[in-house]
């Protein structure tokens, strides 16, 4: 082959009339295999060269990566039933619809769509390689990827699996899955109708008896013949085939990501908010153990420490082993040998920790404390607070009362004085009495701040 041998021709596609002239059709496992491996080969090729340009990778266009996906996936193509019978509340659960097959066991109609797109995409491929031929850009001996065939090579390979799909025997058997598939269809609707209660069943079994008449059948629609479509056109009848069904997917899978998102959120901000509170916990804990700690309750433990007696040996490093012979003796330590009292906050038994000898009386006054749960030392704690609360309003308010007796007193007084002066000195207006002053009664000693916070 010279450089600028253009790659031959593919045989003439199948057609109606030689589909309908055939007598033998091939079995539905040889085309299914045929179909498989060929889709397969032509996606991992879209993905290893880069002589056909970069592969359509949207899910939601109708390519033929979208359709092999789509049959491994048990999803299901649109309904063969026609415009009429079908509403958009069926549209919209057909795309909930699963086959119970594996792609390889499925019925050969499901493969129509696929058909189409494999076609289509070997005529664009094998005017894609004579262009690039043509242009000077490859030749039919080089290789289209490094340790691939060569472009003649490929070629070669896919007149042999174009020969295959294109044969009469694979077209009629192809019309005829397509066919049935359709009657089929037909009928579970009039069975649907007769149970909706929309039908007789005596008009669905005449009509079910027509449907398999040769008239009827030869006059529905089976495999499309494109023998003289081009890849685009191909291409823009599986788009409006599966528009409506890949657009309603599509808002389906946007509203479940965002669920999702959401949900994702959600679970963030609770893991969060459960940390924040646990730590919150910790930390009230915490702090409500230092300062019980911090502020001890009274006690009501009476103690009393012995002061040792002469016959009593010092322990080995004891203060007064190291004591010379004649010092005078340390009033403070002896003053602490010997204590009477009531445990208190600023007297607490751990300030008068002793070094007990043998023969010594002491008592674990510090157990009654620090062996009480957590919850009773502040319970203790805010019963205390309250008492002294209580006390220091009931205080203020004795001292009110007893500042507005006082005052009341002081007043009566100033007016009998003032009427005995002017009985006297027969005036209303008289002299003010000795002492007297003009206003309001105060104590010179006494403080009203206290009062202004009642």
């Amino acid at each position: 082959m010279s450089s600028k041998t253009l790659l031959p021709d593919f045989a003439v596609a199948v057609s109606q009339m030689a589909v309908e002239a055939a007598t033998t059709a091939y079995p539905t496992d040889y085309i299914v295999e045929h179909i498989l491996k060929l889709s397969n080969y032509l996606i991992n090729l879209a993905g290893t060269c880069n002589l056909f340009g970069k592969p359509d990778l949207d899910i939601y266009s109708p390519s033929l990566n979208t359709l092999f996906d789509r049959l491994q996936k048990k999803q299901v193509g649109p309904s063969l039933l026609p415009h009429g019978f079908l509403t958009p509340e069926r549209i919209h659960g057909r795309i909930y619809e699963r086959a119970d097959e594996e792609a390889t066991d499925r019925p050969l109609a499901d493969y129509e769509d696929i058909y189409y797109a494999l076609v289509a995409r070997m005529q664009e491929m094998h005017q894609l390689l004579n262009l690039r031929i043509n242009s000077g850009f490859n030749v039919a001996s080089e290789d289209i990827s490094e340790g691939g065939p060569s472009i003649a090579e490929l070629h070669n390979s896919l007149s042999e699996y174009w020969n295959v799909l294109n044969n009469p025997s694979c077209g009629k058997a192809l019309d005829d899955a397509v066919r049935e598939a359709r009657l089929e269809s037909l009928r579970h609707e009039l069975v649907h109708q007769v149970q909706e209660k929309n039908m007789k069943a005596e008009d669905a079994h005449e009509q079910l008896s027509q449907l398999y008449s040769s008239d009827v059948y030869n006059g529905i629609l089976g495999l499309n013949f494109v023998q003289d479509w081009a890849p685009a056109m191909i291409g823009a009848y599986l788009e409006s085939k599966y528009r409506r069904m890949l657009d309603l997917e599509k808002e389906e899978a946007v509203v479940k990501a965002r669920l999702s998102r959401r949900q994702a959120k959600m679970k963030t901000l609770r893991e969060a908010l459960a940390a924040k509170s646990a730590e919150e916990k910790l930390i009230a804990r915490r702090h409500a153990r230092n300062n019980a700690r911090r502020a001890a309750p009274v006690c009501d433990v009476d103690y009393e420490v012995s002061r040792p007696t002469k016959d009593t040996p010092h322990a080995v490093g004891s203060a007064d082993a190291t004591e010379p012979t004649g010092a005078e003796p340390n009033t403070t330590t002896d003053n602490m040998h010997h204590i009477t009292g009531k445990a208190s906050m600023q007297h607490s038994p751990e300030h008068h920790a002793q070094l007990h000898h043998p023969g010594h009386h002491y008592e674990e006054h510090t157990a009654a404390y620090y062996y009480q749960p957590i919850e009773d030392i502040i319970a203790h704690q805010e019963m205390l607070k309250a008492a002294a609360q209580w006390q220091i309003k009931e205080q203020r308010v004795s001292e009110y009362s007893e500042y507005l007796r006082a005052r009341a007193s002081q007043d009566a007084q100033h007016r009998v004085e003032a009427s005995q002066s002017s009985v006297s000195s027969g005036s209303s207006l008289g002299p003010s009495p000795p002492g007297y002053i003009r206003g309001p009664f105060h104590h010179p000693d006494m403080d009203y701040s206290q009062y202004e916070k009642f």
